[in-house]
């Protein structure tokens, strides 16, 4: 068994049995791979794949836990790489975000003007995802830092560090009736078309109550994000309850804001960790230009609690 070999089977797993684009991912022959992969099999006296006609047809119930424990494997490699190259040099390097899209769209540019003005040579790729998206690409170790909201807690090796209380607004179009309303009720707002784009978390008092909203407004328009539910808001198409975070009063001229923190309750933005992922210097220079609270400090002592002494 060598470390070629679980590469080939992990990146088989990920590639949904595509011979062709793990060989050229990993810049080998395809006759390589399924050779190194009989090969495993063969040493390990079980299949890890099965196949039809000599093509991989699925992956076998052991292969899952065989491919699980050889990404925790190759995932521990790169930890050791990562510890490696930062006593040598912890000024260049990667970083991946993994965030969902108000977070990526509204609150990380401004962090990652500061990051990348002290860390010009560390690549930054940012990942807008779902917040189960999310979580799953810290446990895979496909990103180093996720940002969400409702993250609460993420359970296994996954840790989630609060650090931003966030109130909710009403956005309308200039001169709709609600704007003379000066605390408008849930009553109130469902007499009027409703933009949806919540990502509360299912169970919350805040997705109880918006869901509610969305069951007795006389019409609901979905929008797959908040840029887009606000460009239908903007052109009359309805009302919607949003993040304060996703509203600029200078950039959104054609909207305008009521505070809703007396109808849904604040909600909490999380930095989520894996405490088996090796942080590197600038990583956590990151986490505290994204929060002030979230210092090394404050990640080590999530980092080891629950742990056994």
């Amino acid at each position: 068994m060598n470390i070629q070999q679980l590469r080939f089977i992990a990146e088989l797993a990920h590639q949904d049995l595509h011979v062709s684009k793990v060989a050229d991912m990993l810049h080998v022959s395809q006759p390589s791979v399924s050779t190194q992969v009989r090969l495993l099999e063969e040493e390990l006296e079980l299949t890890i794949f099965s196949r039809k006609r000599n093509r991989l047809a699925a992956v076998t119930p052991v292969g899952n836990e065989i491919i699980r424990r050889a990404r925790r494997v190759l995932l521990e490699l790169d930890e050791i790489r990562q510890m490696a190259r930062a006593h040598s040099s912890d000024d260049r390097g990667t970083l991946t975000i993994a965030a969902s899209h108000a977070q990526a769209r509204f609150r990380l540019p401004r962090v990652l003007r500061q990051f990348v003005d002290r860390y010009p040579q560390v690549r930054v790729t940012i990942r807008p995802e779902n917040g189960p998206n999310i979580l799953d690409a810290l446990r895979e170790g496909e990103a180093d830092i996720g940002v969400l909201s409702s993250a609460g807690d993420p359970g296994g090796d996954l840790i989630s560090i609060p650090f931003h209380a966030y109130r909710r607004i009403l956005l309308t179009e200039p001169g709709h009736p609600l704007l003379d309303v000066s605390r408008p009720t849930l009553d109130d707002i469902s007499r009027y078309p409703l933009v949806m784009y919540e990502s509360a978390q299912a169970g919350s008092e805040a997705f109880r109550i918006l869901t509610e909203l969305s069951a007795r407004a006389p019409s609901v328009l979905q929008g797959t994000n908040a840029d887009v539910v606000k460009a239908y808001v903007e052109q009359g198409l309805g009302v919607t309850i949003l993040p304060e975070l996703v509203f600029d009063p200078e950039r959104d001229a054609g909207l305008r804001a009521v505070d809703a923190s007396h109808l849904v309750p604040p909600s909490t933005t999380y930095a989520v960790l894996n405490r088996k992922h090796y942080l590197r210097g600038y990583s956590y220079a990151f986490l505290e230009i994204l929060s002030p609270s979230i210092t090394r400090k404050t990640v080590e002592a999530h980092t080891h609690a629950g742990l056994p002494e």
